[in-house]
């Protein structure tokens, strides 16, 4: 079977600044470009996607997953590199992008509809289906310039959605729609995927992404920083924005308050933190009510006389989902010598449902004035389930009707 999509050592280079220069700079420059007046948004990317697969794409702002749409919709081209994009595809990198404000709605349906490569009898035969999955019915005849930011969304999404594409290119344009709509959204590319379409997902809403995509990249500064199952993408994409903050941050400053303020006299330093399997292999996907083991190494500066320890679990919006201290466990480490190392281990049951954890550990005094050293956010971790529960804990409901 032929790829759908085939990306082949892609680069793509852009200007900054003004654009064309003068004659003068042409002439003083001649033909070698100054590299420091370019950008790289993407750099030496690859991969390929067979018919019906689906792909998700994440990162930071300007990591260059926009472009990537762009490249592949024709809108620019890239400046290394080969692109093939085997059979017809939709894209909605901006919603509504071929609307015309002074048109009505049902105008827009055929003129949009033409401009992603539609016949005339196509349109007209869809036209019904497009109008009630929009659920703009009673705004038909009224200018789209009148329509609110959600229901320009919907009518755009509901033309490119019904083009039946072979590629069907989504970028971040559901989130000025309702619940609702974004669920029908969902909804419409699982059926488009189940149909033999493939498609590539752009999103900052991760649920969304697991939701419709089962493979994703991770791009961060225009370049591939992971590629995998996409449970495992976003935890890795969580601790490659971790690793990015700890190399560019601050000092803790010193204040009253002790532990409240985050003072750290790194007497002790942990040095690094794993989440391990039951068995001791590192994962970062987990299924719920799995074992797992949080393993810190911790370097000793000073003598330290029965130091605290703790570990952490927070939700992906930074709510506590799981606090633990030795302190409140009434449990009473050993003291440590002056340039001893010792391995610290938790044991957790992940009794959590679907979604993303955020770990965090830290070392304390005994008196619990000042930290010695703390990681708010070490390791990022996903557990998985497929009974479709809410919240945090799993209380392993059981259903049954009498």
């Amino acid at each position: 079977m032929n790829p759908s999509v085939v990306i082949n050592q892609v680069s793509k280079k852009y200007r900054i600044g003004r654009g064309l220069p003068d004659i003068r700079a042409v002439i003083k420059l001649g033909n070698s470009p100054n590299d420091e007046k370019y950008h790289w948004a993407l750099r030496d990317l690859s991969f390929e996607l067979q018919p019906g697969e689906s792909l998700g794409i994440i990162g930071p702002n300007g990591a260059g997953k926009t472009t990537i749409l762009k490249l592949l919709s024709k809108v620019t081209y890239p400046t290394k590199g080969e692109i093939f994009v085997n059979g017809r595809y939709s894209s909605l990198i901006e919603l509504g992008a071929g609307f015309h404000p002074e048109l009505t709605g049902r105008e827009n349906i055929f003129l949009n509809g033409t401009i992603l490569g539609m016949r005339r009898g196509e349109i007209r035969s869809r036209f019904d289906q497009i109008v009630d999955f929009a659920g703009i019915d009673k705004f038909l005849d009224t200018p789209v310039k009148r329509y609110s930011s959600g229901m320009y969304a919907r009518l755009g999404f509901s033309v490119a959605a019904h083009v039946d594409p072979e590629i069907l290119l989504v970028d971040e344009v559901l989130a000025v729609g309702d619940v609702a709509f974004r669920t029908k959204c969902y909804e419409r590319m699982l059926k488009l995927l189940e149909n033999g379409t493939t498609l590539i997902f752009v999103s900052h809403n991760f649920s969304a992404v697991q939701r419709v995509c089962s493979r994703c990249l991770v791009l961060y500064g225009g370049k591939l920083a992971f590629e995998g199952n996409t449970a495992e993408a976003i935890a890795e994409y969580s601790n490659i924005l971790r690793r990015a903050a700890v190399d560019s941050s601050l000092p803790d400053t010193q204040e009253n308050g002790g532990l409240s303020k985050r003072v750290m006299t790194h007497g002790a330093v942990i040095e690094s933190v794993q989440i391990l399997q039951e068995n001791g292999q590192s994962a970062l996907t987990f299924s719920r009510g799995d074992t797992a083991l949080v393993r810190m190494n911790v370097r000793f500066k000073e003598e330290a006389t029965s130091p605290v320890f703790a570990c952490t679990v927070r939700q992906a919006d930074g709510g506590i989902v799981y606090d633990f201290t030795t302190h409140w466990a009434n449990l009473t480490p050993p003291d440590f010598e002056e340039y001893s190392q010792a391995t610290i281990e938790f044991r957790l049951m992940l009794n959590l449902v679907s979604g993303t954890y955020q770990l965090g550990v830290d070392l304390a005094y005994n008196d619990l004035s000042r930290y010695y050293d703390r990681i708010v956010r070490a390791v990022d971790f996903v557990v998985t389930s497929n009974d479709g529960a809410q919240g945090t804990a799993d209380l392993e409901c059981e259903f049954s009707v009498r």
